[in-house]
């Protein structure tokens, strides 16, 4: 699932921004420093609040604090978005994808490591998704999936931005 159009392009906009910002005035050049400056873009949530809040404004900063950055088992496409869990946690994510559908770059219940941020009232992927190629067996594969169900049947199943803040 892909949010609009013009909603991903106003968000890459943004992002792009920022990145040019923390790049010293240059576009990054390849994917690997567009996952440099993202990173960077997290450590550094303070500098870019302060130096980028009038070119990006206020909500996407926001956006950005309640951002979650790092590792995922990414389990498949469902009906009504990604679902991704957090390693870290274990909290399940109902995202969805801005320009480029998931399935055609990620092999199911594999962990990657991405940015979900919260956006216009979704969750998104950033758009930047690295495969850590591995892949999870079928035993942990079904452990997983049990967990995502009884998320999404117990209501703990973060779907937007307003769950992800609670």
């Amino acid at each position: 699932m892909l949010i609009h159009k013009e909603q991903a392009d106003t968000f890459l906009e943004k992002y792009k921004s920022i990145m040019t910002y923390l790049n010293g005035g240059a576009l990054p050049s390849g994917i690997e420093e567009y996952v440099a400056l993202r990173s960077e873009i997290y450590e550094r949530i303070e500098d870019v609040a302060k130096n980028c809040r009038k070119l990006v404004g206020k909500q996407f900063i926001e956006s950005l604090r309640s951002a979650r950055c790092r590792n995922f088992v990414y389990l498949k496409k469902y009906r009504n978005g990604y679902v991704l869990q957090d390693t870290e946690s274990g909290i399940y994510y109902q995202i969805v994808a801005l320009t480029t559908l998931l399935e055609e770059l990620l092999p199911e219940f594999c962990y990657i490591e991405t940015a979900i941020v919260p956006f216009e009232n979704y969750l998104i992927c950033d758009g930047l998704v690295l495969s850590k190629n591995v892949l999870i067996g079928r035993n942990m594969a079904k452990e997983v999936r049990d967990g995502y169900w009884k998320a999404k049947r117990t209501g703990v199943l973060v779907v937007n931005s307003v769950s992800m803040t609670r």
